[in-house]
């Protein structure tokens, strides 16, 4: 009972779940996942929510085949509908070089998000508990990090995401599947050294506590908790400092006035440099400590004028602003990839991937609001025909949405006022005749989402090497 109120009462304080909804509880058959589904299960007519059971298997382990089919089982047994899809996550790690903790991670939310769209679900549960908040703060001291990252995992992310188990310790967790006679599935990579966050659990928390603290882990959910509001406030102060500071963006760069960003304390003169480094380099891109520093030297005129940063960013001093910009290194002069539908396709001489989905026309979606850096383009007109990832060529025509007449291609991006360095680096969606979408600026007329369409191609421009993010 004491488990059921304080999960109760977490669910309550971050408001995590809305009467009426369908919750997605996403369910690896470990005690983590298997205590929520029975908790949500028994607390689901207090919230007046619905819920259904998601399973991804990752295709890692030869036993992931019965941990899947053990879920099912599962969740039948609560009645509940069960959502189950597996994936190749090595081959996705091959074809995105990311690692492959990452690939996993990237790959299983893929299939929430995914998932969470094709049934209307408008939460998405996950099993993060006490300990695995203690375990990211630790993880994320050792790399190095401000109040940002010790404020950890968060309780409610994307509007999308919650974690009604995060003020429970593991232990405790166990003890309620053991008292309820839960039957559970143990993961052996889980106590793998090879993984940093498995070596952290295992070896340096029990070091800790036992040298230094007994309630380490206590501690340091609270201090997450404290490292939150104080990260959510400097954030909210940083925003009205940057509206405050940015003069503007002229050719493809960020203005920034010397003088106000001078004169701001040093705790939001470093967040507003972030802030300013995100709009002209991109989303995903990190920007190291000893980067902000020397960006904050440079507009204190105590570094050269003009410097370049990883991610072939220029930022310079000019007159009375600095000045972040994209540099505009030589781009090849020919690169097609296949796009994989649905799937990553990397495009390396752009720094950047193409991802795509295939999903039912979302209700309600409104395509005035889709980002730049996203695309949602009609499944049912483009199904059938190859499409590829290519960049510029002579003579490209495209017929721009809200257009009913094909231009030249360097009329448009010229009418739409891009740089000239910037015009070589936009990954062109096509198919063997024409162009469906100019990455980052707009999709083409004869795909766009009518009131008919049934299915729609979401597409997705990121970085190669995305943040790790939990």
């Amino acid at each position: 009972m004491e488990v059921l109120a304080r999960v109760k009462a977490t669910i309550s304080t971050y408001g995590m779940l809305v009467r009426g909804q369908l919750v997605l509880v996403a369910v690896s058959g470990g005690p983590d996942s298997v205590a929520l589904l029975d908790i949500l299960y028994t607390l689901k007519e207090d919230f007046g929510v619905e819920l259904a059971v998601a399973h991804f298997d990752h295709g890692l382990r030869p036993e992931s085949a019965a941990d899947a089919e053990f879920v099912r089982e599962l969740g039948t047994r609560y009645g509940l509908a069960v959502y189950v899809e597996r994936g190749d996550v090595a081959a996705r790690r091959a074809a995105t070089g990311l690692s492959l903790e990452v690939a996993a991670r990237v790959a299983r939310y893929e299939f929430l998000r995914r998932l969470a769209h094709q049934t209307g679900a408008g939460r998405v549960a996950l099993g993060h508990h006490g300990d695995d908040q203690a375990e990211t703060l630790v993880m994320n001291f050792l790399r190095g990090t401000g109040v940002a990252g010790l404020k950890g995992i968060p309780p409610v992310r994307d509007g999308l995401y919650v974690r009604p188990l995060l003020g429970l310790r593991r232990r405790e967790i166990e003890a309620y599947c053991a008292a309820r006679g839960l039957p559970v599935r143990h993961d052996p990579s889980n106590r793998d050294p090879v993984f940093l966050r498995n070596r952290v659990r295992l070896e340096l928390i029990p070091w800790l506590e036992e040298r230094y603290n007994p309630a380490l882990v206590p501690a340091l959910m609270r201090m997450a908790e404290v490292c939150r509001a104080e990260d959510e406030y400097l954030g909210e102060r940083a925003a009205e400092a940057y509206r405050a500071v940015r003069r503007g963006r002229e050719g493809g760069g960020v203005e920034l006035d010397l003088a106000t960003l001078n004169g701001l304390p040093l705790a939001l003169a470093r967040r507003v440099v972030r802030l300013a480094w995100r709009e002209a380099a991109g989303p995903g891109r990190p920007l190291e400590f000893e980067h902000v520093e020397r960006l904050l030297l440079m507009a204190r005129g105590q570094d050269p004028p003009t410097v370049v940063l990883p991610g072939n960013l220029v930022v310079g001093r000019a007159g009375d602003v600095l000045v972040l910009g994209r540099a505009a290194p030589a781009v090849p002069s020919y690169f097609e990839y296949d796009l994989r539908v649905p799937g990553v396709t990397r495009v390396p001489e752009l720094g950047l991937a193409v991802e795509s989905e295939v999903l039912p026309t979302p209700q309600g979606l409104n395509c005035r609001q889709i980002p730049p850096d996203q695309a949602v383009l009609d499944w049912d007109v483009l199904a059938g025909q190859p499409l590829v990832v290519r960049g510029r060529r002579p003579g490209d025509c495209f017929t721009p949405l809200g257009s009913a007449v094909p231009v030249k291609l360097k009329d448009f991006l010229l009418k739409q006022k891009i740089p000239r360095e910037r015009r070589s680096r936009l990954p062109l969606v096509a198919t063997p005749t024409e162009i469906v979408w100019v990455g980052g600026v707009r999709p083409g007329e004869k795909v766009k989402v009518r009131p008919t369409t049934q299915r729609v191609l979401w597409l997705r421009l990121v970085p190669l090497s995305p943040p790790d993010a939990r």
